[in-house]
């Protein structure tokens, strides 16, 4: 936990100040023309996995012939799903009425047939729980990712400093699992395995294809009613609303995955270590939230500049919505521990024929509607996503909602306060810097006078790991 805690506080962290300088030198409207593709682009890469990867993860005893089919079959349906996106580019960029993006989905569709090579190799550091080696790739990638950026925008490429970084993205994860592997899983190929990890993939496969489309449906719409400096806007509010939420819920899916799945049959053990999870990421993500939310005026104006002063209120509203992602993520990954992808299944397609109908309701009255739906629709998916859990491991919605409530009054509290504070504050260079340290005082505070467990267990793991890092 503690190694991929870092490479996502790194490799985010550098994407945050990275996005903070293109921000500054390009427009609104070339982050919306490459939030306007990025779905085609996602489902083509799922479809390339297509769940093998995470069936893969969760089998015990494999062999050289597991990975080797897994490789086989993610090469093989990217270069088909690669080819679709190739021919679909045309159509695509006349749906939106934006001739350049025929060129940016064909350079994504290249992407998509490198980006299936690494995919094994990617998911056998998983297998292994070696988060160190995986985290020194990520970061070494993102880094050199943003210095290409930043380049490239300083060199006046324009929307084109988004894009072609992504090669530099694939070239350096290549060269450096060779680095640290020297592990090649082959090309042998075996219907039964296939036939065993499709049974498992399929449905999450579905899934994903939903929460993709759905997770993307926003953008879509946007892109089509409004216009690309709208969907900048909205684009740049809901990445930095998303931000803490993205690393959470990345940390948790990849970690607790494979050690959850080494316990899946000890529902004891599943429900300690499930709700320590569950209270632990309230912990943590719950604050960052509310903090953003009470300085997204100053967040926005001071890193972004005045042009982007129309995402606050997007902001706002998004942290209220995207707080609760990582609770969703924790109950969705039990699901999978348990091999129940098909109560998977059934719960995307629940939550989003709902979320669609919040989302059609919501367009005729603008973005702010727009987002708050996105709120609605992520409280109603928690009650949803919460149901099955409570049937498999006995802890469901109200004892989840009992370990996080204390996190959630803390932070609400600490919100509410740095709000009230900066309005006494004129500068907004001085509210920003002052928000900030007086929300971590106070949510500290709160906690150590509340003698919360969170913070206790968090002090120990801290201490445990130092002293562990010392001894070596």
């Amino acid at each position: 936990m503690v190694w991929r805690s870092g490479e996502s506080f790194i490799t985010y962290g550098v994407s945050f100040v990275v996005g903070i300088i293109l921000a500054r030198i390009l427009n609104p409207a070339d982050f919306g023309l490459i939030a306007m593709v990025e779905v085609f682009t996602v489902i083509a890469s799922r479809f390339a996995d297509s769940g093998f990867t995470n069936a893969l993860i969760r089998k015990n005893n494999r062999k050289d012939i597991d990975y080797s089919t897994v490789y086989v079959t993610n090469v093989v349906i990217s270069t088909v799903f690669a080819l679709i996106l190739f021919f679909v580019a045309t159509p695509i960029a006349n749906f939106y009425n934006q001739p350049l993006l025929q060129k940016i989905v064909r350079f994504n569709a290249l992407m998509v047939f490198l980006g299936s090579f690494l995919a094994v190799q990617s998911a056998r550091l998983t297998i292994q729980l070696d988060f160190k080696t995986r985290g020194i790739i990520n970061v070494v990638a993102a880094t050199i990712t943003g210095i290409v950026s930043i380049v490239l925008a300083f060199l006046g490429y324009g929307v084109w400093a988004l894009v072609y970084p992504a090669f530099f993205t694939l070239l350096a994860k290549a060269v450096l699992f060779w680095r640290y592997q020297r592990w090649f899983p082959g090309f042998k190929f075996s219907w039964k395995i296939w036939r065993e990890f499709f049974s498992f993939g399929s449905k999450l496969l579905l899934s994903d294809l939903l929460n993709t489309v759905y997770g993307y449906i926003y953008p879509l719409v946007i892109g089509k009613k409004f216009s690309a400096t709208d969907l900048g806007y909205y684009t740049k509010a809901d990445s930095y609303a998303g931000l803490p939420s993205t690393v959470s819920t990345s940390v948790l899916s990849n970690v607790t995955f494979p050690v959850l799945a080494r316990i899946q049959d000890d529902d004891t053990a599943l429900q300690s270590v499930y709700r320590r999870l569950i209270s632990l990421s309230a912990f943590v993500v719950f604050p960052i939230l509310m903090g953003i939310c009470a300085l997204a005026k100053p967040l926005i104006i001071c890193l972004l500049t005045e042009k982007w002063s129309e995402s606050v209120i997007y902001l706002q509203i998004l942290c209220f919505a995207l707080m609760w992602y990582p609770v969703h993520a924790l109950n969705l990954n039990l699901l999978q521990v348990k091999g129940r992808s098909d109560l998977f299944l059934r719960l995307e397609v629940i939550k989003k024929i709902l979320g669609v109908a919040i989302l059609i309701v919501s367009i005729p009255f603008g973005l702010v509607y727009m987002c708050a739906g996105r709120v609605l629709s992520s409280v109603i998916c928690l009650v949803i996503n919460t149901h099955y859990t409570g049937k498999l491991i006995h802890v469901g919605f109200f004892k989840q909602m009992k370990d996080v409530a204390p996190s959630l009054l803390y932070s609400l509290a600490m919100g509410l306060s740095v709000w009230f504070l900066i309005q006494w504050i004129p500068n907004l260079w001085i509210q920003l810097f002052a928000g900030i340290p007086a929300g971590l005082a106070f949510y500290y505070g709160i906690a150590k006078l509340t003698k919360s467990p969170e913070l206790a267990y968090m002090m120990q793991l801290l201490q445990e790991n130092f002293l562990r890092n010392g001894k070596q």
